[in-house]
């Protein structure tokens, strides 16, 4: 292909409420070759359940490895239901900040990150005012063109 892979893997749906329409960074992170971490509902209220079994669904489907990671389950303002997501991670050189929101997964989730990042360490931040934004540290740290270069 004009892109460099010859394979795409579609995991369904994004997370409901998504700010991002359902952006990958949300639901999924590719963490080694062939490795894909994906959150698992760990509470019987997680909003987002039956879209994290699908994605793990379809990536064992196409022969990628999935690991588990906690969902930080109902995250909520008032009545809405937000994306929240420990997949939205950023990888620095030293550190993987990862989101935190309060919940009772969030050190569960943070540790395993963390095992997944030998030579890093992976360290929780409060990330209820990046979420209500829309998205997470992830999104905020990628690059943003320069649009008066036109």
């Amino acid at each position: 292909s004009d892109l460099g892979f010859n394979r795409v893997v579609w995991l369904g749906d994004g997370l409901i409420n998504d700010h991002t329409d359902g952006h990958v960074d949300n639901l999924a992170r590719f963490v080694a070759p062939g490795r894909v971490a994906l959150p698992v509902a760990t509470m019987a209220d997680d909003p987002n359940a039956t879209i994290y079994a699908d994605a793990a669904a379809r990536a064992r489907a196409a022969g990628l490895e999935v690991v588990e990671v906690p969902s930080p389950g109902l995250i909520s303002s008032g009545n809405i239901i937000e994306p929240a997501s420990y997949m939205n991670f950023v990888i620095t050189n030293a550190l993987v900040v990862v989101p935190t929101y309060g919940a009772a997964r969030d050190a569960e989730a943070v540790k395993a990150i963390d095992a997944l990042f030998p030579g890093r360490e992976a360290v929780g931040i409060r990330a209820e005012a990046v979420l209500a934004g829309g998205g997470g540290f992830h999104c905020a740290s990628q690059q943003m063109p320069d649009l008066t270069l036109r």
